[in-house]
C-alpha cells in the first residue's frame, strides 16, 4: 500500500558507493542525477572520514545510515507523520531511532543546492549521532557543525569549503548590536536554543555556525580536542577554559574581534 502511494527511495548508503550491493534500487535516475550521485558518495567519504577522527575511539560505517528521498511534499509530510516528526516548512530531518536521514527533493525548487545541503546537514547529524549516541553535547555545536558541513561541495576533482555570508553577517550585525551573550548561549539547553533561533531569525544557528567556523579555521586539531571534550560535559565555558589557549574570555575576544 505504501509503496503505490509513495514514491520514496530507500538504500543503505555505502563509504564504497551509494548503491549497496545486495540492495536492488528502482528508478535511482528518476530521483538521484549523476551529479547529485557522485557528491553524495564523495560527501559520505569526507564524513565518514571527518567523525571517524574526531571520534577516534569508534568506527562509524556509512552503511549503518538509512537515507530517502521523498519525490513530493505530500509524502514528506506522510513519512514525517509515521516518524512522529512534523515540522512544516522543513527540508530534512535525522530520527534516531532507526538512524535514518529523511529529505524531499522538490524537482521544481529555483535552487538545487537546497536539497544537497540539506544532504549534508543531515548526514552530519546521522553522523553524529551514531558515535555518540544520546550522550549529551551543546545544542551550539551540534547544529554548528550541521551547518558548517551543509556549506561543503563536493565534485569529482575538490572538496571546498564554502562561508555561509548570512549567518557570518547576522552574528556581525549581533555584535554591533552587541546581543550576544557567548557565556550564556555555549550552555543554552536545546529548548532555549530553539526558542532563541526561531524567535530571532535564526539566533542560534548563527553563532554555532561562526563558533565551528572560527574554530575550524583555527586549528582542526584544536578544535578536535575542544569539540571532543563537549561530550558530556555540561559546563562548555569549562572546556574553553581548559583547552582554549587563554580560556574562555579569550575565547569570547576572539571570536567577538574575528567577526567584528
Amino acid at each position: 500500500m505504501k509503496n503505490n502511494l509513495y514514491a520514496i527511495f530507500i538504500v543503505n548508503l555505502l563509504v564504497t558507493g551509494i548503491l549497496a550491493q545486495e540492495e536492488t534500487v528502482i528508478s535511482i535516475e528518476n530521483i538521484l542525477t549523476i551529479k547529485e550521485n557522485n557528491a553524495l558518495e564523495k560527501a559520505l567519504q569526507y564524513k565518514s572520514d571527518f567523525f571517524n577522527r574526531l571520534f577516534s575511539e569508534k568506527t562509524v560505517n556509512s552503511w549503518e545510515i538509512k537515507f530517502v528521498v521523498a519525490n513530493n511534499y505530500r509524502d514528506y509530510l506522510y513519512i514525517q507523520s509515521e516518524y512522529g516528526h512534523i515540522k512544516l516548512n522543513s527540508f530534512g530531518f535525522f530520527s534516531a531511532k532507526d538512524s535514518t536521514v529523511v529529505v524531499f527533493k522538490n524537482k521544481k525548487n529555483e535552487n538545487p543546492n537546497i536539497f544537497m545541503r540539506t544532504c549534508y546537514h543531515e548526514l552530519s547529524h546521522a553522523f553524529l549521532h551514531l558515535h555518540i549516541g544520546n550522550n549529551y553535547v551543546p545544542a551550539w555545536f551540534i547544529e554548528g557543525l550541521a551547518i558548517y558541513h551543509a556549506q561543503m561541495t563536493f565534485d569529482r576533482k575538490n572538496t571546498k569549503q564554502h562561508i555561509n555570508n548570512y549567518y557570518v553577517k547576522r552574528v556581525k550585525t549581533l555584535i554591533q548590536l552587541k546581543e550576544i551573550n557567548l557565556t550564556e548561549f555555549v550552555n543554552l539547553d536545546y529548548k532555549k536554543f530553539s526558542i532563541e533561533s526561531f524567535s530571532q531569525e535564526g539566533y542560534g544557528y548563527a553563532i554555532g555556525y561562526c563558533m565551528i567556523l572560527f574554530l575550524m579555521q583555527q586549528s582542526e586539531d584544536k578544535a578536535f580536542k575542544i569539540f571532543r571534550s563537549l561530550v558530556n560535559e555540561y559546563s562548555a565555558t569549562e572546556v574553553f577554559d581548559k583547552y582554549y589557549s587563554g580560556g574562555f574570555s579569550q575565547f569570547e575576544k576572539d571570536f567577538i574581534e574575528r567577526f567584528r
